[in-house]
C-alpha cells in the first residue's frame, strides 16, 4: 500500500472512531451530582447558599417540581449565572433536580469543615 492509501485508511479509521465515541457519549447517563459540582457547588456548597444565607438549594420551594425548577433557572436571579445547556436538555435538567432533591440541608460552618 502506497503512502496514499495509508492516509485515506487512517483517515478512515479515524473518522469511525470520533464516530463511535459520539455515540458513546450520546448514551452516557447524565449524573446530577457531578452537574451540581461542576455548575452551582462553588455558591451552593453541601446544598446552601454562601452569597445569600438562608435561601439554601436543599430544602428550596423551587424544587417542588421539574417544571418550577426549570422556570427558575430559565431566569435566575442576581448574580446567578444562566447555564442555558442545563435548562434546554431535559436530561441534564432532571439529573440536576433529583440530585438537588436529595440535598439536606447542613450549617455552612459544619459543611465547610466535613
Amino acid at each position: 500500500m502506497n503512502n496514499y492509501g495509508r492516509l485515506i485508511l487512517t483517515v478512515a479509521v479515524v473518522s469511525c472512531l470520533g464516530f463511535l465515541c459520539s455515540v458513546c457519549e450520546a448514551k452516557k447517563t447524565p449524573n446530577g451530582e457531578h452537574l451540581y459540582k461542576q455548575h452551582c457547588a462553588s455558591c451552593h456548597f453541601a446544598g446552601g447558599n454562601r452569597v445569600k444565607a438562608g435561601k439554601d438549594v436543599a430544602g428550596s420551594t423551587h424544587l417542588s417540581s421539574l417544571p418550577v425548577f426549570k422556570a427558575y433557572l430559565s431566569k435566575p436571579p442576581g448574580h446567578m449565572p444562566h447555564y442555558q445547556h442545563l435548562v434546554s436538555n431535559e436530561a441534564l435538567l432532571k439529573a440536576l433536580y433529583q440530585y438537588c432533591k436529595t440535598l439536606k440541608s447542613v450549617p455552612m460552618k459544619q459543611a465547610m469543615t466535613n
